[in-house]
């Protein structure tokens, strides 16, 4: 057993506030590239989904289930790398307790070891914590959207209807998140339409990933057994389909230029 002065140093950030310390070039590449693949995979798996294309390649809706699996697997990747990364404040992150009393203090309005403040502490963990398990719940629907697991689909739908509504909350609580954060004013925590021209690929990156989760919602409520009653209901749930799709490789796209195209300190 050991005790926080037994740890390893905690490493030195060109950032004092280990809130808002920079990702590395190589995180970054892994972070953007995973997301982008499941955003192209959800794309192409969504258009397996139209009338025409199952029924003249009987093929085509287990090539959908597994392109779902497959972009569901990435998503995951991405999320778990970032709330990995975002976790302090929130658990596992015991050697860098100190850090972040020490040089994020003035962020905080509550003490540690009040309600207040571990929810203060814990908030941006917990929001990232969301949307992983809404990749989760992707990832269990997924598998069972592949016709092998067919007598298992509704279950696999009813997933991924709960997973849409997690992505969704937690996406819409980053866009809110980002307008109460002022710049000039930390301790100001009012929302400001304004605080969103602070980083606007971030606003591009949480807004069309939870416009996704919308269009994937409403989609797989359709595609379930009680309203997917003709060929109509199913063009119009593959067509709410690819536009989910459509909105997080839009998402992605926003990511890739917030990595790599911008300045991180």
């Amino acid at each position: 057993m050991t005790t926080e002065s037994d740890e390893a140093p905690l490493v030195e950030f060109s950032n004092d506030k280990i809130l808002e310390r920079p990702q590395s070039g190589l995180w970054r590449l892994f972070h953007g590239t995973h997301y982008m693949i499941g955003g192209i995979t959800f794309v192409t798996g969504s258009c397996m989904y139209f009338p025409d294309i199952y029924n003249k390649y009987p093929s085509a809706l287990s090539i959908g289930g597994w392109l779902f699996t497959i972009g569901s697997f990435f998503f995951l990747l991405a999320d778990l790398q970032e709330w990995w990364y975002y976790r302090v404040g929130c658990c596992c992150d015991r050697k860098y307790r100190t850090a972040l009393e020490t040089h994020d203090h003035t962020l905080f309005l509550h003490p540690r070891n009040s309600l207040r403040g571990r929810y203060e502490r814990a908030e941006v963990g917990i929001n990232f914590f969301l949307s992983a398990c809404g990749s989760a719940l992707y990832l269990a629907g997924s598998i069972l959207f592949i016709p092998i697991f067919d007598k298992e689909l509704v279950y696999g739908e009813w997933f991924f209807i709960v997973g849409s509504a997690f992505i969704y909350i937690s996406q819409a609580w980053k866009v809110y998140r980002s307008a109460t954060i002022n710049i000039q004013d930390r301790h100001d925590r009012r929302f400001r339409l304004s605080n969103f021209l602070n980083d606007i690929p971030a606003l591009g990156v949480d807004g069309f990933a939870g416009i996704g989760g919308i269009f994937y919602f409403i989609g797989t409520t359709l595609f379930l057994p009680s309203f997917n009653k003709s060929e109509l209901d199913a063009v119009t749930v593959a067509i709410l389909f690819v536009c989910g799709g459509t909105s997080f490789t839009l998402s992605g796209l926003f990511l890739q230029y917030r990595h790599h195209c911008t300045h991180h300190a």
